[in-house]
């Protein structure tokens, strides 16, 4: 009998998912007759143990991974995006028997530190949520805990799971051009954040495609405030060649702007639409209804807790970089301009 078996390994082995091996140990879910005997009959020809305590401490595992948000819990706990994509993670991790211990990250890049429940090897795994800076991210991977970064991406070898903005931004450029949208930009925010960075470049892609005229002008990314982010995009209306849609970096800068928008008496869409990311609950209850780029966000939990798991069980496995895709959702923020003769 081998006490290397992994649940990875059974659920090969039985050809279903370490979810269903699971509630088979578990004696939960709804798992079908010959699935359990198939899920049965792999740990007897395996020698899976289900002796979860011992095969810790033979292991040194603690079933416990950690989850450290930048550059607070409380801005991620406020962000209904991000509370999504945790349900999906713990829901996820539950089943496959692990528990998360959350941390938020304040510290100055300059000054941070690694946690030192992560130097201890109090957990199995780290996730980290968020924008977090290269420079933070890189002191981690100088501990040897298995990282994941859940909802951003580096060019160096870590594993992360994103949703495609490159593409997603295509794709509105080419809804926008097709409903008659030639002066477009972009807004976004000031900021290190690998999902603003591929946001952008994919809106700068898709003027491209559409032979339309691209470059630093078409992106209002010059501040962190609202406000300061409206006052741009206030000049930009009132100029010459006023831009007739703008494409929001995520739906809260997007229905902050709308508000700001109908404060000043500038209509959505009849003087200027509106296009956001991340459907979250604020764009179909924003007036108008806001298009936005739907993410499934659960989705990105559950597939970030498979994988940083794949990375506990095998820390030498080839390093893994997905990119979920997004569907476009059009509502009322975007207008239909008249045919020019």
């Amino acid at each position: 009998m081998s006490d290397n078996v992994s649940i990875f390994a059974v659920a090969k082995r039985a050809g279903c998912s370490i979810a269903t091996v699971s509630n088979v140990l578990n004696n939960k879910g709804r798992v079908g007759e010959d699935t359990r005997k198939l899920v049965l009959k792999a740990i007897d020809d395996l020698g899976y143990r289900t002796n979860s305590a011992g095969r810790n401490l033979r292991l040194r595992k603690t079933e416990v991974l950690g989850l450290l948000f930048y550059p607070s819990c409380a801005r991620v706990f406020r962000n209904i995006f991000y509370a999504e994509v945790m349900e999906g993670l713990e829901e996820q991790l539950l089943k496959m028997g692990y528990h998360l211990l959350l941390a938020g990250y304040q510290a100055s890049v300059r000054e941070s530190n690694i946690p030192d429940f992560l130097r201890r090897g109090k957990v199995d795994g780290m996730v980290l949520l968020g924008g977090f800076p290269g420079e933070v991210i890189r002191k981690f991977c100088e501990v040897k805990t298995p990282l994941l970064l859940l909802d951003s991406n580096v060019e160096w070898p870590v594993d992360s799971v994103i949703s495609d903005g490159f593409s997603a931004e295509v794709k509105i450029v080419d809804c926008l051009v097709e409903r008659g949208h030639r002066e477009i930009v972009m807004l976004a925010y000031d900021m290190e954040d690998s999902n603003i960075d591929l946001r952008v470049q994919g809106f700068l892609a898709g003027l491209q495609k559409n032979g339309l005229e691209g470059g630093a002008s078409r992106v209002i990314r010059n501040a962190l405030s609202h406000d300061e982010i409206y006052d741009t995009l206030k000049k930009r209306l009132r100029g010459a060649n006023p831009p007739t849609a703008a494409v929001a970096v995520n739906d809260t800068l997007a229905v902050a702007m709308m508000k700001r928008l109908a404060r000043d008496g500038i209509r959505v869409p009849r003087d200027v639409s509106m296009v956001g990311y991340d459907d979250d609950d604020i764009s179909a209850a924003a007036i108008p209804p806001l298009s936005t780029v739907r993410v499934d966000k659960k989705k990105l939990g559950k597939v970030g807790a498979e994988l940083i798991l794949k990375r506990v069980e095998n820390a030498d496995c080839p390093v893994t970089k997905l990119s979920l895709p997004t569907e476009l959702i059009i509502r009322d923020s975007v207008a239909r301009l008249p045919v020019r003769g």
